[in-house]
């Protein structure tokens, strides 16, 4: 509960308030039934936890490699390695095995292993040849859609790039920065396409296809646009993980919202001849992005709709995880928690 507490405050802007304890409860309940229910299977074989030395390790290895299989309508952020992901150590399976068989041996060996820990290090990886300015941007949820407020939004985002131009080689704003079906609205199209003769513009907007809305990333660069869709939506808040019911759940709790529709696969695209890797909010934790060739990941997200919270906190350490393990350079552009660049 204290891990995931945070999802349920995007009910706030459904005026659904009311549902918060709820979710919380729901959430410590199910990953409660999660443990107990493991516990259950290694007590049949009596293998319960702290039996015995082999039991801990089972569980050692359950928490270490278990949550990578079992991902609760597809939500896979229950990672143990965010808990050495700041430390001396670098956030790897095998170094946090390392540390546990040591806390489970108690004994001469578990300093060698902790200092052998300690030596495990991904290599690191050189910057591309650009200079891209990140920008973060604090527009609150409940002003985010605002039809008064979004043209002040835009001005924002204009004065944000005219601002990087001449200093550096790309900007990159937000998660929906612009908070409209950008493809349908040329005039704003004209404007970037224009600016992109000057810097490579990357930012977040809406895109709406064949009757489909889209959560995407509009790429500007030499007066040509390209549109990169999101390929893995947020379960129950872009789409009901469910088999059954999804337009009923939408007209009840969404005020009969629509799921978002999305791309067959991961985007990648260039600036000035470098490959990056597309990443939305969510798509940032998932890990078949980060198996894609590019060492490069251009991500944007808008966390308005959980601040205050540990979200962007915990979102930081658990890409921190992804790029050491598979060896990437990520520029996160962020609404509402400061935009940062990890090796």
């Amino acid at each position: 509960m204290f891990w995931f507490w945070w999802i349920a405050l995007s009910f706030r802007y459904y005026n659904l308030s009311f549902l918060i304890p709820l979710i919380i409860l729901l959430i410590g309940f199910g990953y409660g039934f999660i443990f107990w229910f493991i516990n259950k299977v290694f007590y049949l074989f009596n293998f319960s936890v702290f039996h015995s030395p082999f039991s801990t390790y089972l569980w050692a290895f359950f928490f270490i490699f278990g949550f990578d299989y079992l991902k609760p309508f597809t939500f896979d952020w229950l990672k143990p390695e965010v808990l050495i992901a700041n430390s001396f150590f670098s956030p790897l399976k095998i170094t946090l095995f390392l540390l546990i068989t040591a806390v489970v041996l108690k004994n001469k060996f578990s300093l060698i292993l902790i200092t052998t820990a300690l030596f495990v290090h991904p290599k690191p990886i050189t910057p591309p040849p650009l200079k891209i300015k990140l920008i973060t941007t604090y527009v609150p949820q409940n002003k985010k859609w605002d039809p008064k407020y979004i043209p002040q939004e835009i001005k924002n985002n204009f004065r944000y790039i005219n601002n990087s131009i001449g200093k550096y080689d790309a900007v990159v704003l937000p998660e929906s920065a612009f908070p409209i079906f950008l493809n349908k609205h040329p005039d704003i199209i004209n404007k970037l396409k224009l600016l992109s003769y000057k810097i490579t513009i990357i930012t977040g907007g809406l895109h709406l296809k064949n009757g489909k809305f889209y959560n995407s990333t509009y790429v500007f660069e030499k007066g040509n646009m390209k549109i990169l869709d999101k390929h893995i939506l947020v379960p129950f808040g872009e789409y009901i993980p469910l088999p059954f019911f999804q337009k009923e759940i939408n007209k009840i709790f969404f005020e009969g919202a629509s799921d978002y529709a999305t791309s067959k696969h991961f985007s990648v695209f260039k600036i000035k001849n470098t490959d990056f890797i597309n990443a939305i909010c969510y798509e940032t934790t998932v890990t078949d992005l980060y198996k894609l060739p590019p060492k490069y990941i251009i991500a944007l997200s808008n966390l308005a709709w959980f601040e205050p919270s540990i979200a962007g906190t915990l979102q930081k350490l658990l890409i921190t995880i992804y790029a050491k393990r598979y060896g990437k350079k990520v520029f996160h552009s962020i609404n509402y928690y400061p935009s940062y660049t990890i090796n």
